[in-house]
């Protein structure tokens, strides 16, 4: 094994260093592949190089650092693709206990060490050549020094000495009298340093530099009692879900109504109607911005005037409140996969901030989350960072930021849990509604013919204000009335509308009604001519009695079966024509249920 020398002896924050300079370096050279890798351990956890091979290792997500040292020791760097080799050719980097980098060819032919080596070596003791910085960066670099001339150096005092002891505790990496170096930030190493300008500049390896963000020291705040009444109250904004400075979430399956019900919600806090509540009052119009990252402007604009016609909003109601936009159009993602990590797209978020506040809006509604980021979403850090970003925009902009989110497949019930990225998301928002479509146990309970089209929506996570009860909402068709001649109907839009769930009384004046639509067809003197029957004789209730009553009916003709007679007999018994009355059966001699008709006074 040839080793190059590190100096020792080794910390985890180090090795770090180490292992994503020595992959960074290679990789911007570009004449190999670089993947930061976990190699396989031995039964006590130590790392075992002797097994290393390309099936043995493991990923780690997102480059997030090993917390235990003892993992860490594994992380090493596997480099493949190198030019002028076989393409089975692998070599593998890793750091040992005392601070030496190791390395070793893993996979392919030993013909191949000689030129491998030499291009590792090379690369690694070669910094990748710089571009010119331009024109515009060296002119702004110029003004820069003329606003903020170099100070005075003080020999007994090096610059921001005990600010890069704070980053170093921050950062980790080696305290030189001028700067930190072995510095890692994500995915990037290099060094931090003071500038002329007294600003904290993180310089990657490539010769990248970034000015941290100002690192005051932690205080604590002294907590003061006061009258409650003092307090500011919280800024609910509508229907006890949207919060100013909150991020906020409504998920259920695909295809369940979420987008759906977000246009006439949108709809209502724009024009102040409680479109989505019969019962409810005028609240104050917000100014909303609805994006939806997937479908173009023109469905946009068949959903939002299908809801305005449904519900006769008008133009004037809706003012200058009302803002749509499409992912088609412009760009909304907030965090992007990046070489081997993602990382958080400040200038979009930054964007976002300044719109929110130079259109003064109150409410932000994100359709879906999905189409924002480009994390895995079974990958729960990166999902946490993604619902960070939006919430840094919520808090920023002095708005809501509501993201409508998918949840697994294969669920019956969703519940908050049930939403992609694990606990992520609802650990991050303060309120999370859940849509779930009716069953047909439900329908059929409410006397519906089919569940289609009707949803009801539960607060999964609220813990700003107390649970409520289930709402319902049913979607209906509106025709836009945008064909074009004879031929052409023109489309069709969903609209969400309230369903409310009915009550006991209501349910029994259906179950009534049904009741009476059975027997609606009989005259009434072919019933009365049915009672004469079976007050004459002995017909019994229980349709495996003899003689039943309802072979009168089936002998009549008035009934094709003997289910249809049951059920006739049923309704009339309900609705008070006929009773069941127990009396001595004139043959067994014994108590038996007859069908009698109900004696009028």
């Amino acid at each position: 094994m040839t080793s190059f020398p590190q100096p020792k002896p080794i910390s985890s924050r180090d090795r770090e260093a180490i292992i994503f300079g020595l992959c960074d370096r290679l990789w911007d050279h570009g004449h190999c592949i670089t993947n930061v890798v976990l190699g396989p351990a031995k039964e006590d956890g130590s790392p075992d190089w002797q097994r290393a091979a390309p099936e043995f290792f493991e990923s780690l997500p997102a480059d997030e650092w090993p917390d235990d040292d003892q993992t860490a020791r594994r992380v090493a760097v596997s480099v493949d693709g190198i030019d002028g080799c076989a393409r089975d050719t692998s070599y593998l980097l890793w750091v040992d206990d005392d601070g030496q980098v190791q390395h070793g060819r893993i996979a392919g032919s030993a013909d191949d060490e000689a030129i491998a080596e030499a291009i590792i070596a090379r690369d690694i003791g070669a910094e990748p050549q710089k571009r010119d910085p331009g024109m515009v960066a060296q002119a702004a670099q110029k003004l820069r020094e003329d606003i903020f001339p170099l100070k005075p150096a003080n020999d007994n005092a090096p610059r921001g000495e005990e600010r890069l002891r704070r980053l170093q505790r921050e950062f980790g990496g080696i305290l030189h009298a001028d700067r930190l170096s072995a510095v890692v930030i994500g995915r990037d190493a290099g060094e931090i340093f003071i500038n002329a300008a007294d600003e904290a500049v993180f310089r990657t390896v490539n010769g990248l530099e970034v000015v941290l963000p100002e690192d005051k020291p932690i205080t604590a705040r002294p907590f003061v009692l006061r009258d409650p009444a003092t307090i500011p109250p919280r800024e609910w904004l509508y229907g006890r879900h949207y919060i100013r400075r909150y991020l906020t979430s409504t998920v259920g399956a695909g295809g369940g109504g979420k987008s759906a019900h977000a246009i006439p919600e949108v709809l209502s806090m724009v024009t102040g109607r409680p479109l989505l509540d019969p019962d409810g009052s005028r609240t104050s119009p917000l100014r909303v911005w609805y994006v939806n990252a997937e479908d173009p402007q023109d469905e946009i604009d068949r959903r939002f005037h299908a809801a305005a016609k449904h519900f006769a909003v008008t133009a004037d109601e809706i003012a200058d409140r009302l803002f749509t936009d499409s992912g088609r159009d412009q760009e909304f993602v907030v965090m992007r996969q990046e070489g081997r990590g993602f990382k958080v797209c400040q200038p979009v978020i930054d964007d976002m901030v300044s719109e929110i506040q130079r259109r003064r809006i109150d409410v932000v509604v994100i359709d879906p989350l999905v189409s924002t980021h480009e994390v895995p979403e079974n990958d729960n850090s990166a999902m946490q960072r993604v619902a960070k970003a939006w919430t840094e925009v919520a808090d920023r902009a002095n708005c809501c930021v509501e993201v409508i989110h998918h949840v697994v497949k294969g669920q019956n019930e969703a519940t908050a849990d049930s939403a992609r990225g694990g606990g992520a998301l609802k650990d991050k928002v303060r309120s999370m509604r859940v849509l779930n479509a009716m069953s047909q146990a439900e329908a059929e309970k409410v006397g519906l013919e089919s569940p289609a089209g009707y949803f009801r929506i539960d607060f999964g996570k609220v813990n700003l204000v107390a649970v409520g009860k289930s709402l319902w909402r049913r979607i209906v068709s509106v025709p836009l009335g945008n064909g074009k001649g004879l031929g052409q109907a023109g489309d069709e839009v969903g609209v969400v509308e309230p369903w409310r769930w009915p009550s006991q009384e209501d349910l029994a004046e259906q179950a009534a009604e049904q009741r009476r639509n059975v027997v609606a067809h009989v005259s009434p003197e072919t019933l009365a001519g049915i009672k004469v029957r079976l007050a004459a004789s002995s017909y019994k209730a229980d349709p495996k009695g003899k003689p039943w009553a309802g072979e009168v009916l089936l002998e009549a003709g008035l009934a094709t079966s003997r289910d249809e007679a049951k059920a006739m007999l049923g309704a009339w018994v309900d609705i008070g024509e006929l009773e069941v009355a127990e009396e001595i059966d004139p043959v067994s001699r014994h108590p038996r249920k007859f069908l009698r008709p109900v004696a009028t006074m």
